[in-house]
């Protein structure tokens, strides 16, 4: 896993980082980016995410896999074809086309009850990966841990979810990050 774990550092060092610029993320402009579609729309990207994400989820007593809109989908399906689970995702907005009576921002076949797992891709604030656990306790599905690819430690928002987690008294869901900012931003230089 180590070496898998390397080459994916090394890949998001040369494709993902943006540096010393302005860019957008959700909650404010950094002058820092992780570009995380330029690796999860490379097969390379896919496979090495998805490999580390299975690593943390193969044990798991989960039926599914999911997390907040499609920057992450493909590393999700890539991990959850590896344990033979489901997927799923938040939507940005709601469903409008389909049941007028069920309108949806959850995309998933998994029911109330059911234990899933949450992966983000980019951490700033948390305000997505917040949202998506807010979604997935309202539909009654039980979240045992949650993954976050980069925590760019531009926002709080590892200390924001943890928070969330401890409010919500989700005692027994650990909190995974896999990368922080300052080690891919230190990768090359």
């Amino acid at each position: 896993m180590s070496d898998t774990r390397e080459e994916l550092k090394k890949l998001i060092a040369e494709r993902a980082v943006k540096k010393d610029g302005h860019f957008r993320t959700p909650s404010k402009i950094v002058s820092n980016y992780f570009d995380f579609f330029q690796i999860s729309l490379k097969h390379q990207g896919i496979k090495l995410t998805g490999e580390l994400i299975y690593e943390e989820i193969k044990d798991l007593n989960i039926c599914a896999l999911g997390g907040p809109g499609h920057p992450i989908l493909s590393v999700l399906c890539r991990a959850a074809f590896l344990k033979e689970i489901g997927v799923f995702y938040i939507r940005d907005s709601i469903r409008k086309e389909g049941n007028i009576q069920d309108p949806k921002w959850l995309e998933s076949r998994i029911k109330a009850g059911d234990r899933v797992a949450l992966v983000g891709d980019v951490v700033s604030s948390g305000s997505q990966l917040i949202r998506a656990l807010e979604e997935v306790i309202q539909f009654g599905a039980f979240i045992v841990k949650i993954i976050i690819v980069i925590d760019s430690l531009d926002g709080n928002g590892v200390e924001n979810i943890l928070k969330f987690v401890a409010l919500n008294q989700m005692d027994n869901c650990p909190v995974k990050v896999i990368f922080n900012g300052n080690e891919l931003l230190e990768v090359n230089t």
